[in-house]
């Protein structure tokens, strides 16, 4: 793996909205030509080792147990740690090589949670079991957009199809702490199957072992490849208006999951619920309340026994005292005035009246953990890609 260094690289752990991600590892051989990591120039490339594995356990370690646990006990914290946000870990050898050495790392020093994976590669029986070895909880994000079925050049590289991808969760599905979720994106109208083949992907979904699908759009904004020229021949609709935000296919969206509910298979539209889905909780976020609610949880597919579990959270009693030390608490976390962040008892949420990170609002979003929303007086991008609470409880963009 090349070893070297860029100006105005990722953090190396960093707070995201629904993991903490660890990033040992930069540049992904596979070319797509959605993917955020083209205005990075990390796409299309080998990947970079630019740390020593074996000091990503204490780099964890420190970020968890440094001014982040001023807010969040690193002890009884359940955010979880996803591996390869800016490449993919299983798609070179030399990066399948360094995942036992860096999950030896990290198993060392902290207690176990949830570890999260996001591939479009083909999996073998071998790494399946030694990543089970570990015996930490894993959730898989397999990456399958169905882009090649129409046989363009959206995706290059060594790209999973729909088969590989079946059997990809066919292993994970025989281990004895793993389990795998689909990742349906760009979930854009040029790329959705036709309505014929719908209900029998999502046959060969559930059957393979997948305990749900996340559903997800193409966002446009700063993460969003413009000069491919690929974008612009074949997914036509992300530039069809100049608005920032999501592209979206809302019409086979409704099918999709009237489908998936026929069937008894979870869709979602954030990974959160798939995380909660997957660990037997209630989603930790706050999807199922507020404004999220409309578009991130009442339209999905969801069990009957998960909605349950988020019902749970919704209290009848109103909690001053707790919100109002929360508030204090951010206040604190922040570097702030206590008259700096405010809270609303009845709306059970969190007024931020200042500006801050992308990185500080998810940590506050972490530790709230579905009690109270979150409200900024703006959010400043600290990444590629903003996710979904970011851009409903920033009150005006960054």
């Amino acid at each position: 793996m090349a070893t070297g260094s860029r100006s105005r690289e990722p953090r190396v752990v960093a707070e995201h909205d629904t993991w903490i991600s660890l990033d040992p590892v930069i540049g992904c051989p596979a070319d797509c030509a959605y993917c955020y990591l083209g205005p990075l120039r990390y796409k299309a490339r080998k990947p970079m080792q630019r740390v020593d594995i074996e000091s990503t356990g204490d780099r964890l370690r420190s970020y968890l147990y440094g001014r982040r646990s001023e807010l969040i006990d690193p002890d009884t914290d359940r955010t979880p740690i996803c591996l390869g946000n800016y490449t993919d870990m299983f798609m070179t050898r030399e990066n399948r090589r360094a995942v036992p050495a860096i999950l030896d790392r990290i198993t060392s020093v902290l207690p176990p949670r949830l570890l999260v994976f996001i591939t479009k590669s083909a999996l073998d029986e071998e790494t399946v079991k030694t990543v089970d070895g570990f015996g930490w909880p894993v959730l898989w994000f397999f990456s399958q957009s169905f882009a090649f079925l129409k046989q363009g050049r959206l995706e290059t590289g060594p790209v999973a199809d729909f088969d590989t991808t079946i059997a990809n969760a066919e292993l994970v599905a025989a281990a004895e702490n793993q389990n795998a979720a689909h990742f349906w994106r760009p979930f854009v109208r040029e790329l959705v199957p036709p309505l014929g083949e719908r209900p029998r992907i999502i046959e060969r979904l559930k059957d393979s072992g997948m305990r749900c699908s996340v559903v997800i759009g193409m966002a446009r904004g700063p993460g969003t490849p413009v000069d491919d020229v690929r974008l612009h021949e074949e997914l036509p609709s992300t530039f069809e208006d100049g608005a920032a935000g999501e592209v979206f296919d809302l019409a086979s969206w409704h099918d999709i999951r009237t489908t998936a509910h026929e069937l008894d298979y979870p869709v979602y539209r954030h990974t959160s619920c798939a995380i909660a889905l997957a660990e037997s909780r209630p989603e930790q976020l706050g999807t199922w309340a507020g404004a999220a609610a409309q578009e991130h949880c009442l339209p999905c597919s969801c069990p009957v026994s998960q909605r349950g579990l988020c019902d749970s959270m919704r209290v009848d009693l109103i909690d001053c005292d707790g919100i109002r030390t929360f508030a204090g608490e951010v206040a604190k976390f922040l570097g702030l005035e206590a008259g700096d962040v405010g809270y609303d008892v009845a709306g059970r949420s969190i007024h931020i009246h200042t500006d801050i990170s992308e990185f500080d609002f998810n940590v506050v979003l972490h530790a709230a953990e579905g009690r109270y929303s979150i409200r900024a007086g703006s959010i400043a991008p600290s990444k590629a890609w903003q996710g979904p609470f970011v851009t409903i409880y920033s009150k005006k963009k960054a």
